[in-house]
C-alpha cells in the first residue's frame, strides 16, 4: 500500500507541477552535478601530483633493517628555490632477542620531537609517508620522502623521534605473523639527530658590490666537459670551481683565475659518472651554487 501512495504522489506531482520548473531544477541538478564533478577531478589532480615515495631496492634486498640513507650516507643536498626530494626507506623487522625474552615488533612511528617545528627540516619542505600516518608496521618495509621548495639556505640538522611498539614473549618463542599493527605496548623511544640537509644559495643574489659579478656554465646539460665563463670585479682569494655529487661529497674541486676580469676555462668531467650534480663558484667569502647535469 505504501509504494502505491507514492506512485500516485509522485504522478500528481508530474500532472501538477509546472514543466518550466521542472527543466529548471534538472538544469541546476546537472550543473551541481558538473561543478561536483570538476571538484573531484580536481583533487584526483592534487592528489596524483603529490610526490610520493619509493623503495630502495638494494636496500630492501639487504639483511639489514632500519632506515636508508643510514647516517654515513646522509641525505642529499638542494638549493634554495630548486625543487627538493629525498625517498626514505624504512624496513621494521619482525623481531629482536635480548635473551630471555625476544621483543615482536608491531610497528614503529615516526614522530616530531618536543622543541621543534616540522623536524627542523628546511623552510620550504615536508615530510609525507606511506603509510601517511607515519606508522610503520613490523615485518614489512615502508617508505617516505622529504620534499617540496627550499626558500631558506643554510644547514639544517633533522631531529626525529622513533617510538617502537610490541610484545615480549620468552626467546625460544617465535612472533606470531602476520603482525597486527595497531597493537602492542610502546617498547622504546630514540631521538635521530644525525641527519643534516644542507641548502645552497640560489645564484641570482649577485649585485654590484660581489667580487663574483658573474657566471655561466654551459652546456647543462653537459657531456665530456663544462665550459665555465665569469667575471670578477676585484682581487679574489680561495677563487675556485667545485663539483659535488647528490650526497654532498666533492668529486672535482678546480681553482680558478683571481685577478679582476672575465674569464673561460674548459672543466674535464670525463671521468665522472652520468647523473645529476650541484656546483660551487666561490672567491673570497662567495659562493654561488647551482645544478648541472652530466649525461652521455
Amino acid at each position: 500500500m505504501e509504494r502505491k501512495i507514492i506512485k500516485v504522489n509522485f504522478l500528481f506531482y508530474l500532472k501538477t507541477s509546472n514543466f518550466a520548473e521542472i527543466i529548471k531544477l534538472n538544469s541546476m541538478k546537472k550543473t551541481t552535478t558538473k561543478t561536483l564533478l570538476t571538484l573531484v577531478m580536481s583533487l584526483f589532480g592534487y592528489l596524483f601530483a603529490q610526490p610520493t615515495c619509493t623503495l630502495d631496492p638494494t636496500f630492501v634486498a639487504s639483511p639489514k633493517h632500519g632506515i636508508w640513507p643510514d647516517s654515513a650516507t646522509n641525505f642529499v643536498s638542494g638549493m634554495v628555490g630548486v625543487p627538493y626530494a629525498q625517498n626514505i626507506t624504512v624496513k621494521v623487522p619482525l623481531d629482536t632477542v635480548q635473551s630471555p625474552i625476544k621483543i615482536c615488533f608491531t610497528r614503529f612511528e615516526l614522530l616530531n620531537p618536543t622543541g621543534y617545528t616540522n623536524y627542523n627540516l628546511p623552510p620550504g619542505l615536508t615530510l609525507t609517508g606511506t603509510p601517511a600516518s607515519l606508522k610503520f608496521p613490523g615485518n614489512a618495509n615502508s617508505c617516505a620522502m622529504i620534499s617540496g621548495t627550499p626558500t631558506t639556505a643554510g644547514t639544517y640538522t633533522l631531529h626525529f623521534q622513533v617510538d617502537a611498539y610490541g610484545n615480549t614473549i620468552l626467546s625460544m618463542q617465535t612472533c606470531p605473523t602476520p603482525v597486527v599493527s595497531t597493537g602492542g605496548s610502546k617498547i622504546t623511544t630514540q631521538n635521530l639527530n644525525y641527519y643534516i640537509i644542507n641548502i645552497a644559495p640560489n645564484p641570482t643574489g649577485i649585485n654590484e658590490h660581489s667580487v663574483i659579478q658573474s657566471f655561466y656554465v654551459a652546456p647543462n646539460p653537459a657531456n665530456n666537459f663544462i665550459n665555465l665563463s665569469y667575471k670578477l670585479k676585484d682581487n679574489a682569494t680561495n677563487a675556485y670551481f667545485e663539483l659535488f655529487d647528490l650526497t654532498g661529497k666533492s668529486i672535482l674541486k678546480q681553482s680558478l683565475s683571481n685577478m679582476p676580469g672575465e674569464y673561460s676555462t674548459s672543466i674535464d668531467v670525463s671521468n665522472i659518472e652520468s647523473g645529476v650534480y650541484f656546483y660551487t663558484i666561490s672567491a673570497n667569502k662567495e659562493k654561488y651554487s647551482n645544478k648541472v647535469i652530466i649525461s652521455r
